[in-house]
Formats: structure tokens, C-alpha cells, sequence
């Protein structure tokens, strides 16, 4: 590239730099000016938001206040008269607010649960949570909006009423959040919209528009973004919600047609890019124009020089000028003085070379006799070879010889060289040959220590996660039970557990954590230690589960999910609620020996989505009969062939231990029938088994309570 073209395309980067740079600063200096006015205009919609709800929950406290000091309300409620407290709450909503506005009127107990409610639904939302109630019952009258469900906002005010059975209430009354948003919307002009949490829109003036906006939004500050939707512009604004509980309830969001406004931006911004463009074309066209015409000169200086550097003495150059180009003329006309006696110094200097040449040949024999005899041999006849040539007799054998050819070419200065290259090279490899045996050593005794670390660690986390297990307790009057698992590696992802609540209830639960290794196993024990946690304070397993699966699937970076089969064993009638969340279906065995699969009604695996509901089943076990639960590592074991053990083998296993004499020796049979298949072949997953046996009811009232319900009471 000539050097004209080069100060071209550095001025035009030179521009191009400058010109980015402005408006990048202008872009920045707009957006930092712009930052007050966006504060302004959130502050007007928080403070119209804050007004809008005022009224709101004014109304609100105003019903509260009347329905709590009615002599007839009250007077029901110490009575336990629930069904005339609903009427009577009914005929004091209705007249009071217009239609459709009120959403629920509820009375709570202090630990959530709702004494009363005017909703139709079977299960109605709460209004309030635990916190919130914990505050009322202290005496805080708290009144805003919360988000009561997925799909709802409501707006509440609250108070401490009556006591229940001894225990202080809460009457708390909500109303739609659709009254506030849509006065806001017209109050701001402007569509708008309620979002939760998570970005999902609750409510909205403007479904479609909402649909068609492609942002996002921090939760807790408020922030102005813009968005084109269908050939619109719109400035969306979004300030954050404020939970009745003081928490963040989600965000309030207002999208509203700016499109003449940012057109005109828009416009203004593209004129100026224009014009920057243009100035900046003609200039570097100009300045490219300029260059060649003045850079002649110097092109024919450089004709010249080429011309003497092929040896060419009879080339001159006329100095013309008295300027740099001049100054170059000059140079050129002593330079072609030189060469000739430069000439004649090389000559004194070939001699000179040729009596270091030799010295050099000295050297390198000496050199050549510390390397490995192969490569020593190698650098002697290639010296040999420069020497004879030298001598005249390589001559036969330059056709074939590289060494004699760079001799007659080059004079022994490049043979030399190649010899003092390539024993440079066999010293250098051979050299790398030690360094890298050297540090291969190194590095298997620091692979050996770490291995030393890392199996004792995993012998540790075997342990501790054996210990977590539940230990076998006596056989009870009316039922047995037994677990057992044998991991496929130091840890497992399966797990088990059983253990006797207050009410005399067996709990138990077989899962098989997906993955394998550390982090199955970590995901084992959080699994184990909350469904444990969830499981001695509710009944019902299916809301169990579901609690669990609500605090598996937050901020589950890992995707790692479990299934499960979760039940409650009443030893009293042998009748059985269980849970089935992706598991293998549980085996019932009877005392005359058949053996039957619990109809499959698995649900999804916990920890795969939010928001999962999960459905009871129950089964009633006859005296003598047993419930076999297991997990895929005993129906998808393998021998050496390749066969899978599968579920028809389990079943034909069960019915030669029917006649066992309990859970542990049909487990230990059935663990034993697995390993034999196998014959040897190493166990590909987790082998885990559960089974429960019901005896039958006895004549005692109560069974006895195990010590680890008794710790959990004290």
C-alpha cells in the first residue's frame, strides 16, 4: 500500500474516531440530561399511584372499621356461628361498594388460616401472610396492595378482631386491583399494567399492547425505556410496588404513546449523522487528491534506488529541488560513490571470514561431542562433508548433496549455518525430552496426592451421607418396616426415609435424585431435610409435595429435579395416602402370595416448573399384605450380556419372597436376586428399596411414640 493511501485511511479513521466519539458524548450527554426529568416523571407516578391507593384503602378501612364494631358480627363470632358471620358479611359488602370492586372479605386465626370468607371458591386465596399477621396481632392496622396469587393483585386493610377459641383474629378486607389501575391509566393518559415478581402481567389495561413490548425491567427501582410497537412509539414507565407487608409486591407499569415526540429525536439525530458523514467524505477525499500529487517526486526516488539495489551503478537521479525530495537526490548520488568501495572492503572482509569460519568448525566438534551419539555422528559428517568441499572434492556429488550445493552457492557461511541450526535444534529437543520427563513427574505425584485428597474426601461424604438415613426401629404391633440403599458410586442421588409423626402416622418416602455424584447427593439431602421439615406440621402429602416443589424450583441454576413417592401409612386401618411425582409405581404384595402394580397416577417430577399442583391417591393394605417401593436402579440393572433386569423379573422376585418373614428379609432377598443377575458387572445407578407391612390393626389405643417425634415436641 503506498504511503499516500495509508496517511488517507489514517486521517479517515482519524475522522471516523473523532466523529464516534461525539456522539457517542452527545448520546451520553442526552441521557444524563434526560436522568432528571425520567426521576421527575417516576416520582409523579409514585406519588399519583400513592394517592390513588390512599383512596382506595380509605374506603376500605372505612367497611373494615363498621363491620368490626357490629354487635351482630361479633356476637356470631364468639357464638362459632360461621355460616350467619358469612351472611351478615355479605349484606355489609354488598351495599358498600359498587359491583364487582370487592374481592373477598376474610377472618384469620394467627397461624394463616381462614376462619371465614365471603368467597364463593372452595379454597380462596389469602390476603394476608404469616409476617403480615405476626404485625396486626401486635398491633399494626396495615393497609395496601398484595399479591395474593399468580394471577391477582388485591388491595387490603386489615386489623386485630375477636378472639377464636382462645386465639386473637385478623379481619382483613380486599378489593380488585382493577379500580386503582384503571384510574391511573386515565389519570397518566396512558396504558398500564400490574407486573409480579417475576415479570408476569397480573392485570392490564391493554393486554395485547403489553404482548407486543419486548422489555424488560429491574424490580426495584423504577426506570423509563422505550419500545415500537406497530409503527408506534411508546415511552414505557415503571416504578416498584410497595407490599403491604413493606416487601416488593411487584411493579406498576405505564406505557404511553410518545411517537411524534421520538420521531422528531429521531429526525434531528439522523440529519446530524448526515451532514457529520458528508464533511468527513470531502475532506479525506480531498486530502487523498493532495497526497498523490505531492508524493511524485518521491515515487521516482524510489524507481532509482530499486535499480541500485539490483546493482545497477549506471541509474542517477537529478536533484531538481531544493526540498526533502532534493535532499533524497543527494543521498542517492553519494550512495552510488559507496558501492564501489564497498566492493573492495568486502573483499578484505571474505578473508577475514573464512579465518572465523574455521575457528567456528573447531567449536562446533567440540559441541557435537555432548550430544547423544546418533545426532554427534550426524554434525561430524556434515562437518566432514565442508571440509572436503572445501577441498574441491564435493564436486561429484552436489547434485545430490544440499551441504555441497550451499557451499558453492554461499561459501561454508550457509552450510554452517545449517549445521549449527540443526545441532541447535537436537540440543534444544533434546533438552525439551528432559524438561518435559521431568515435569511429567512432577505431575503425576501431584495427580497422585490430589487423588489421595479427593478419595478420602468422597469416603467422608459416604459416610455422612449413610448417617442422614433412617435407622431401623423395632417392629410395631401392627405394621414393619424397612429401607436399604447401595450407592453406585462413593455417593448417590437416592434416598429414603420414614418416621412416626404425633398422631401415630408412619411417614415415609423413596425418590432418586436426577445426575449423579456430589451434586446429586447435595440435592439429595436439601430434598430429604425440607420434605421431612414440611411433612411433620401437614397432612395432606400432595400439599406437601407441593410446598417442596416450590422451594426445589427457586433458583435451581442446576435443572437437577427428583421424583418421589411421598406417603401416610395409618397403622390403625392399614388405609394409605401417598403422592407419586415421576416415580417408579409401588408394588403391593399379599399375604396368599399375588403380587400387583398400584395403578400409575405419577404426576411431574418435583423441581421441574413452578406452580405444580400434585394429587393424593390412597390404597387400603389387608392384614399380612406388603408395599414395595423401589427406584430405577433395581429395574434398570444389567449383566454381562447386556440384559436389563426390568420390571417382570422384580415381580417374579416378589412373589418367591412372599412367604419372607418380614421387610428386611424381602429387601435384602430382593438386593440379593439383583446382585446375582448382575453376576459381577458394576452397578450402573443407585439401588434403593422401602417396604412397609401391614400386620394388622391392634386392640391397643395408641401406638408407642418414637423418640425422634418426642425430640421434635420438646
Amino acid at each position: 500500500m503506498l504511503l499516500s493511501t495509508r496517511i488517507a485511511v489514517f486521517v479517515s479513521l482519524a475522522f471516523i474516531l473523532a466523529f464516534g466519539t461525539l456522539a457517542v458524548i452527545g448520546a451520553q450527554r442526552e441521557t444524563l440530561a434526560a436522568q432528571p426529568y425520567t426521576r421527575i416523571a417516576i416520582a409523579g407516578q409514585e406519588a399519583l399511584w400513592r394517592e390513588i391507593l390512599q383512596t382506595e384503602t380509605r374506603r376500605l378501612s372505612m367497611l373494615r372499621e363498621r363491620i368490626a364494631t357490629d354487635a351482630g358480627v361479633i356476637d356470631a363470632f364468639r357464638r362459632g356461628d360461621l355460616p350467619s358471620l358469612r351472611r351478615m358479611a355479605l349484606t355489609w359488602t354488598q351495599p358498600w361498594l359498587t359491583s364487582g370492586e370487592l374481592s373477598d372479605l376474610q377472618i384469620l386465626d394467627h397461624q394463616g388460616h381462614i376462619l371465614v370468607s365471603s368467597s364463593a371458591l372452595a379454597e380462596p386465596a389469602r390476603l394476608l401472610d404469616i409476617s403480615t399477621i405476626g404485625a396486626i396481632l401486635d398491633g399494626q392496622e396495615p393497609a395496601g396492595i398484595r399479591q395474593v396469587s399468580s394471577d391477582a393483585f388485591r388491595i387490603v386493610a386489615a386489623k386485630r378482631f375477636e378472639n377464636w377459641d382462645g386465639s386473637p383474629t385478623v379481619l382483613a378486607i380486599g378489593s380488585k386491583a382493577s379500580g386503582p389501575l384503571k384510574s391511573f391509566a386515565e389519570a397518566m393518559n396512558a396504558e398500564s399494567y400490574l407486573v409480579s415478581t417475576r415479570g408476569r402481567l397480573v392485570e392490564g389495561t391493554e393486554s395485547q399492547l403489553w404482548q407486543n413490548l419486548a422489555l424488560s425491567f429491574p424490580q426495584r427501582i423504577g426506570s423509563v425505556q422505550q419500545d415500537e410497537v406497530n409503527d408506534r412509539l411508546y415511552a414505557v414507565t415503571a416504578i416498584p410496588l410497595a407490599d403491604i407487608s413493606a416487601g416488593s409486591a411487584g411493579l406498576l407499569v405505564a406505557a404511553q404513546d410518545a411517537t411524534e415526540t421520538l420521531l422528531a429525536l429521531d429526525r434531528l439525530t439522523t440529519l446530524t449523522m448526515i451532514i457529520m458523514a458528508a464533511v468527513a467524505i470531502l475532506t479525506v477525499g480531498g486530502l487523498y487528491f493532495y497526497l498523490r500529487y505531492s508524493f511524485n517526486p518521491l515515487r521516482r526516488a524510489v524507481t532509482i534506488l530499486a535499480a541500485l539495489a539490483r546493482g545497477d551503478t549506471s541509474a542517477t537521479l537529478v536533484r531538481r529541488s531544493d526540498d526533502e525530495i532534493g535532499q533524497i537526490a543527494s543521498a542517492i548520488t553519494d550512495l552510488r560513490h559507496n558501492l564501489v568501495a564497498l566492493n573492495e572492503a568486502r573483499r578484505q572482509r571474505e578473508l577475514q571470514r573464512r579465518r572465523q569460519e574455521r575457528f567456528v568448525r573447531r567449536q562446533m566438534e567440540s559441541l557435537a561431542e555432548t550430544l547423544e551419539p546418533g545426532a554427534r555422528e550426524e554434525v561430524l559428517g556434515d562437518l566432514g562433508r565442508i571440509v572436503a568441499a572445501t577441498k574441491g572434492g564435493a564436486e561429484p556429488s552436489e547434485a545430490v548433496d544440499p551441504i555441497a550445493r550451499l557451499i558453492r552457492e554461499d561459501d561454508q557461511l550457509g552450510p554452517i549455518a545449517a549445521v549449527l541450526q540443526q545441532m541447535s535444534g537436537r540440543v534444544v529437543d533434546q533438552h525439551r525430552r528432559l524438561s518435559e520427563l521431568v515435569a511429567r513427574l512432577r505431575e503425576a505425584l501431584v495427580r497422585e496426592t490430589q487423588l489421595a485428597t479427593l478419595q478420602q474426601e468422597l469416603a467422608i461424604a459416604r459416610d455422612l451421607q449413610r448417617s442422614v438415613l433412617p435407622a431401623d426401629f423395632p417392629e410395631r404391633p401392627s405394621f414393619a418396616v424397612k429401607g436399604l440403599m447401595q450407592s453406585a458410586n462413593e455417593v448417590g442421588g437416592d434416598f429414603y426415609d420414614f418416621f412416626e409423626r404425633g398422631d401415630g402416622k408412619l411417614v415415609f418416602v423413596i425418590a432418586d435424585v436426577s445426575g449423579k455424584g456430589v451434586p446429586a447427593a447435595f440435592f439429595m439431602a436439601i430434598s430429604r431435610t425440607l420434605l421431612k421439615a414440611i411433612a411433620l406440621f401437614e397432612n395432606d402429602p400432595a400439599v406437601c409435595v407441593r410446598q417442596l416443589n416450590d422451594l426445589l424450583v427457586v433458583d435451581n441454576d442446576q435443572m437437577m429435579f427428583v421424583t418421589l413417592v411421598f406417603g401416610v401409612f395409618d397403622p390403625r386401618t392399614g388405609h394409605v395416602d401417598y403422592v407419586n411425582a415421576g416415580h417408579s409405581a409401588p408394588i403391593r404384595v399379599s399375604p396368599n402370595g399375588g403380587v400387583s402394580v398400584v395403578p400409575d397416577h405419577s404426576d411431574v417430577a418435583v423441581a421441574v416448573m413452578d406452580e405444580v399442583e400434585f394429587t393424593s391417591h390412597s390404597i387400603d393394605l389387608a392384614p399380612g399384605e406388603m408395599i414395595v417401593l423401589y427406584t430405577d436402579g433395581v429395574s434398570e440393572a444389567f449383566n454381562a450380556e447386556g440384559d436389563q433386569f426390568g420390571d417382570a423379573r422384580l415381580l417374579l422376585a416378589l412373589e418367591d419372597f412372599r412367604d419372607a418373614s418380614g421387610p428386611d428379609a424381602v429387601a435384602q432377598g430382593i438386593l440379593s436376586t439383583v446382585k446375582t443377575f448382575e453376576n459381577g458387572v458394576h452397578q450402573s445407578d443407585d439401588i434403593t428399596l422401602l417396604v412397609v407391612r401391614f400386620s394388622g390393626p391392634v386392640a391397643s389405643p395408641a401406638l408407642p411414640r418414637p423418640l425422634e417425634t418426642l425430640a421434635g415436641e420438646g
